[in-house]
């Protein structure tokens, strides 16, 4: 079984967040983002970005609006193959299957952003096509959704148990093994 790193979203609109002062869990996923990623740089393991992008004019997500770029230290090296989608999931709108499916991929471990939306659906649908989904719980980030009273701890571990119930193994960056 050959493994990969998959990062969803880490766009600015993440630190625009932060910044706003918007509630996120964990306060450490950023820090173990960026040391799951060099913990596959190093073993030289296959690693695919895939980004948010929307075609709507004035959006967050439309490709000229700051907040769409990625952040400075998850920009993707020359070798790795970087997706655009424009929808939740990250498969539904690009050819990342089809990708994995060439490289003989199929296995994912899935870091990134926002937890109840598209590592959610992304992890799900991995599940669904067969792939062995693994989610590094400390290295995914949760908002608050405070129109709904809901806070972002909550939201990330009622989530991040759904998923480890039926379509991922869920473990802390302290267990991930990453091998050459």
């Amino acid at each position: 079984m050959r493994q990969a790193l998959l990062i969803i979203d880490m766009q600015h609109f993440v630190a625009d967040r932060i910044e706003q002062g918007i509630e996120y869990y964990p306060e450490n996923c950023i820090e173990n983002m960026q040391r799951v990623l060099e913990q596959f740089r190093q073993a030289g393991k296959p690693i695919v970005h895939v980004r948010h992008q929307s075609a709507e004019q004035g959006s967050l997500f439309h490709e000229s609006s700051p907040s769409s770029l990625p952040l400075a230290s998850f920009q993707a090296l020359a070798e790795e193959p970087v997706f655009i989608k424009s929808t939740s999931s990250a498969f539904s709108s690009t050819e990342l299957f089809a990708y994995l499916q060439t490289a003989r991929i199929s296995e994912l471990v899935v870091i990134g952003a926002v937890v109840g939306f598209c590592i959610n659906s992304s992890v799900r649908a991995g599940s669904d096509l067969g792939l062995k989904m693994t989610v590094v719980k400390d290295a995914v980030i949760s908002f608050e959704l405070d129109q709904y009273q809901l806070g972002a701890a909550q939201i990330h571990n009622v989530t991040l148990a759904l998923l480890d119930a039926d379509f991922a193994s869920v473990i802390a960056s302290s267990e991930l093994q990453v091998s050459p």
